[in-house]
């Protein structure tokens, strides 16, 4: 039984290198796992940003809808004249 521990040999060199090999695509997995973090993290601040904004257009016009709301027909509103209206 000669060939016992040669054959022993081989499987732990190829044991050993699988095992190198794993640790490697652990890493690479990782670094991987870490770039969508940043990606989207990216993405959920850009969305905010972009909410945000949105959000303070529609209150800004939604307040200049109520205030022209109360205002009689062809009056100034809003910093210009109601439609229908000019200068004569």
């Amino acid at each position: 039984m000669s060939s016992n521990p040669t054959v022993l040999a081989r499987v732990r060199s190829t044991l050993v290198a699988r095992g190198r090999r794993a640790a490697a695509g652990d890493r690479d997995a990782g670094a991987s796992a870490l770039e969508w973090a940043i990606i989207a993290a990216v993405v959920v601040v850009a969305a905010s940003v972009i909410g945000g904004v949105v959000f303070n257009i529609v209150k800004t016009k939604g307040a200049d809808l109520e205030k022209c709301a109360s205002v009689a027909v062809g009056s100034a509103c809003a910093g210009g004249t109601a439609s229908g209206g000019g200068a004569e």
